[in-house]
């Protein structure tokens, strides 16, 4: 165990070490850049994958939490306020926001929760499309700057490598709390937790609030990336692609949210500029992953480590 232990940590601090060299290592701007849109898109699939894993919820409609995120930063812009004020009203925005998923998804589950939660999202992007006083319609916002510390995009891949780090280690945390092992024990059954005094539409609330705060961490990063906002952000093809992040990666890893936006955000971006049909090779990958690697990439090749250690010791 204490060695299984040694080698993934080392395994983690390397990749850690050459995230950091990279832009070091005379890698294009181009590259650099794509390399902070796959931190971004793993933020927002670690929020998804922290309700998947933890509490067996799968929501369909965290991109518009992101989205709303980043259309208090777009609007604030616009407004002339400066960093602290957009932050702040992000901040409020997706507590307000999350609250509205929390409150109307807390007392679901499995199918429900998905169709709710789809259902919210699409709300958010008819949203964007409707107030065109506030969002801009479907032109979006424009004219959004990266604050001057990280306006250099090997400055704002450090801001999205160290947010990400940060909130894995948080959700780490977590998941080890007492909280995370309610939330835990709600998964597998929530009759019994309920039983036992614990009020499960009380955890699923305060659950769906910290994966939305870091959906609209990501989305804060997500319009500073782009510098626009439009309402494809808040789209359903948006938020099914994050899921398909947490499925290729493997629901409940600590590093599948991370593999699975490698493995999208490559195909949406680097493929797409060779290959006009990308969607088709992604849905193959997808059908790839699901037949030979049911628990994701990280699930599967952790299991079979584990399967082969087993079998050397004995």
């Amino acid at each position: 165990m204490m060695r299984r232990l040694t080698v993934s940590r080392l395994a983690v601090v390397a990749g850690l070490a050459l995230a950091i060299a990279v832009p070091y290592l005379g890698v294009r701007r181009y590259y650099i850049s794509l390399l902070a849109l796959v931190f971004i898109a793993a933020l927002l699939a670690v929020s998804v994958n922290m309700l998947a894993g933890q509490m067996g919820l799968v929501s369909v409609g965290h991109a518009g939490i992101a989205a709303s995120a980043s259309y208090a930063v777009g609007w604030s812009v616009n407004q002339g306020h400066g960093y602290p004020t957009q932050l702040l009203l992000a901040l409020a925005v997706t507590l307000v926001v999350s609250a509205v998923y929390a409150l109307t998804s807390m007392r679901t589950s499995g199918i429900f929760f998905l169709m709710v939660t789809l259902a919210l999202g699409m709300v958010v992007f008819g949203l964007a499309y409707r107030l065109s006083r506030v969002t801009g319609g479907e032109n979006g916002l424009r004219g959004v700057w990266r604050p001057p510390g990280v306006s250099e995009t090997w400055q704002f891949y450090y801001l999205c490598l160290a947010v990400l780090v940060l909130v894995m280690l948080a959700l780490w945390v977590i998941q080890r709390s007492p909280f995370g092992l309610v939330l835990r024990g709600i998964r597998d059954s929530e009759s019994r937790m309920s039983s036992l005094g614990y009020s499960v539409a009380a955890y699923k609330f305060f659950a769906i609030m910290i994966s939305g705060l870091v959906a609209g961490a990501a989305g804060v990063l997500s319009v500073w990336h782009a510098e626009f906002v439009s309402p494809s952000s808040a789209g359903f093809l948006r938020s099914a692609l994050t899921v398909i992040m947490v499925i290729l990666g493997g629901v409940g890893t600590w590093l599948g949210p991370l593999v699975g936006a490698g493995v999208v955000v490559w195909t949406e971006n680097a493929l797409s500029t060779h290959l006009e049909r990308w969607p088709t090779v992604l849905g193959l990958i997808f059908i790839i992953v699901v037949l030979f690697a049911p628990q994701g990439l990280v699930g599967t090749a952790a299991a079979r480590l584990r399967h082969r250690r087993s079998r050397t010791r004995s």
